[in-house]
């Protein structure tokens, strides 16, 4: 692939489930020029756009068709309204020339490398500790789609393991595949959810920099905010009114010394080598 000029590449926001993408994604979009498209491209869930209906399953997408090619590169591009949705901002804007689109995207994690090749993409991945997507997890009631990643990715816990055993196996493996693809895109970026939490104005021009965009007074403003509530309901999938600060600790108190513990022992070092390739952030 030629790449073009980072400043002119549409962006892709992607992580783990319950991983701060669409915080992130919003929060890129604050950038001048920019458009997000808010439903997730390869999200084959409930009534999502799951590539036209191509897509059933969590995907390597070693071997794209042709339709599932056009239908990414219309979608980076702003010209697929079919990933429109109540998430994005500026939609209206996405297929003019200059604007640079943000699509985000979590099930696009397993396919880092073919994205990025066929739209152009820079990617940005952001990620949580463990223990904070398991306590996600948890209060939305879900559980790790380990059943369509098995025969896709080594290194799972066995069918009949502990909630905690299988988030942390999951979460490990899904990164540490992710990490091996970012390693083929130039210009990807590695983030720390909780780090850019903290990391105030700073921290917010210091990541746009790095994707060729230019924070904005609404950049400031998102990363500084004290919110309403610090904590949210169960189900909620969404609660913007919270401080990014709030976001990134409250989990700690929801989660048992016992899950920590099998947590960090499990994705320790995956942690630890995304903690090594991060963007470094003021703070």
């Amino acid at each position: 692939m030629t790449s073009p000029s980072l400043h002119r590449r549409p962006l892709l926001v992607t992580g783990v489930p319950r991983s701060g993408t669409t915080w992130l994604a919003r929060l890129l979009a604050t950038a001048p020029g920019t458009a997000l498209a808010g439903r997730e491209p390869m999200n084959p869930r409930g009534r999502q756009y799951a590539l036209g209906g191509t897509l059933d399953a969590w995907t390597r997408l070693r071997e794209p068709t042709a339709g599932q090619r056009r239908r990414l590169r219309a979608a980076y591009r702003g010209l697929n309204p079919w990933v429109y949705s109540r998430y994005g901002a500026r939609q209206y804007a996405a297929p003019l020339p200059g604007t640079r689109v943000v699509v985000k995207d979590p099930c696009a994690l397993l396919a880092i490398g073919p994205v990025a090749q066929i739209t152009g993409a820079v990617p940005v991945l952001v990620y949580r500790h463990p223990g904070a997507v398991l306590a996600s997890f948890r209060r939305m009631g879900w559980r790790p789609r380990v059943d369509e990643v098995r025969e896709l990715l080594p290194g799972l816990a066995p069918a009949d393991a502990d909630p905690a055993t299988e988030l942390a196996s999951f979460w490990a493996a899904m990164h540490t595949a992710a990490l091996a693809d970012l390693d083929q895109v130039p210009g990807a970026v590695v983030v720390s959810h909780s780090e850019l939490a903290h990391s105030g104005a700073a921290g917010g021009e210091r990541l746009l920099d790095a994707v060729g965009l230019r924070a904005s007074a609404r950049t400031a403003e998102e990363l500084t905010k004290e919110g309403t509530r610090v904590t949210v309901a169960a189900g909620r999938l969404h609660d913007f009114d919270r401080s990014p600060q709030a976001v990134a600790e409250a989990w700690r108190a929801d989660l048992s010394p016992e899950d920590l513990d099998i947590v960090e022992r499990i994705a320790g070092p995956t942690l630890a080598a995304l903690d090594l390739t991060r963007l470094q952030l003021p703070g």
